[in-house]
């Protein structure tokens, strides 16, 4: 029986975006809550006038509080302090673990059994927090999973091709560390190192790295949201409808890739359960040893927070 019912908290501009393309989906009843008085009653009103032109009858349910909301199958956290120009990932750490922590403490006792999808920055250290908090959690980030996107986005520039033939993955966290896999990169199914050549190559992995900080710095006072919410709802619709999808995500590591105890993005099949089970690739010593700088970033990190 697929699952029908969504809950995302926090109506910023992911969250809110991410409500309206899940409606345009129909992944099922989407609630959209936030603890501002009516903005996600405003936004839910907004995004089903809508309805008429995009021919759908899914409906968003905006909400001031979590009583009346049906149990969800799967809750997705967009809600904390959004980055700026200036500012890393890291520098929303501290208040974003008291929002997540705040929201977890509501959550949690009321929907034990929902799958919940981190996409709230830094998302690694958000998701440990939680999943060390709440060890029965069903937790588990965004991770990497709109670097990826991104990554395949370049690709297929150098190439002057379509997005739907590039493939690729990026790992380990998500800043500027991440490690986009280039020897599973590929083009149509060609490998990209026999398409381009390395400065080519090199100036796709710079511009995955910084892509974020790109479009913050143009917008000013916001990130990017239009593909941060296409790429959560990919994720969803995987866990809703089993499909199985393979996406990087915030994973509690228990012994991946000789990693344990700690978050990192790993290549991820996700279905019914949420993530049903972490692929373990080759990676050659360069990537063996990003994923471990990775490993260690998060581990200085979390060694500072206290549960």
């Amino acid at each position: 029986m697929s699952l029908t019912k969504i809950l995302i908290v926090g109506a910023g501009e992911v969250g809110g975006y991410s409500a309206a393309v899940m409606a345009r989906m129909q992944l099922g009843t989407i609630y959209l809550y936030d603890i501002v008085e009516d903005l996600a009653i405003g936004k839910a009103m907004d995004i089903n006038q809508a309805s008429p032109y995009l021919h759908i009858d899914t409906r968003v349910i905006g909400c001031n509080s979590l009583d009346n909301i049906e149990y969800p199958d799967v809750i997705v956290v967009t809600a904390g302090r959004a980055r700026q120009a200036g500012m890393t990932r890291l520098d929303l750490l501290n208040s974003n673990l008291d929002i997540v922590g705040s929201l977890g403490e509501l959550i949690y006792p009321r929907f034990k059994n929902a799958k919940v999808l981190v996409v709230s920055n830094p998302v690694e250290i958000l998701t440990w927090y939680l999943k060390t908090r709440w060890p029965e959690m069903n937790v588990f980030g965004l991770g990497c999973s709109l670097d990826t996107m991104r990554f395949k986005f370049f690709i297929a520039e150098a190439v002057h091709g379509s997005v739907d033939s590039s493939t690729g993955i990026v790992i380990g966290t998500h800043n500027d560390s991440m490690i986009p896999l280039v020897n599973y990169a590929t083009v149509g199914g060609v490998p990209l190192r026999y398409l381009l050549d390395d400065a080519t190559i090199a100036a796709i992995l710079k511009r995955t790295r910084t892509a974020g900080t790109v479009i913050t710095k143009k917008k000013r006072d916001h990130s990017g949201f239009h593909a941060a919410s296409h790429i959560v709802t990919q994720v969803v619709e995987s866990i809703i409808f089993n499909r199985l999808g393979v996406f990087p995500l915030s994973t509690y590591c228990r012994g991946e890739y000789g990693h344990s105890g700690i978050c990192l993005a790993l290549p991820s099949v996700v279905g019914h359960n949420g993530i049903e089970r972490v692929l373990e690739v080759t990676l050659d010593d360069t990537e063996k040893s990003a994923l471990n700088l990775c490993a260690e970033e998060v581990k200085k990190i979390i060694s500072g927070i206290k549960i």
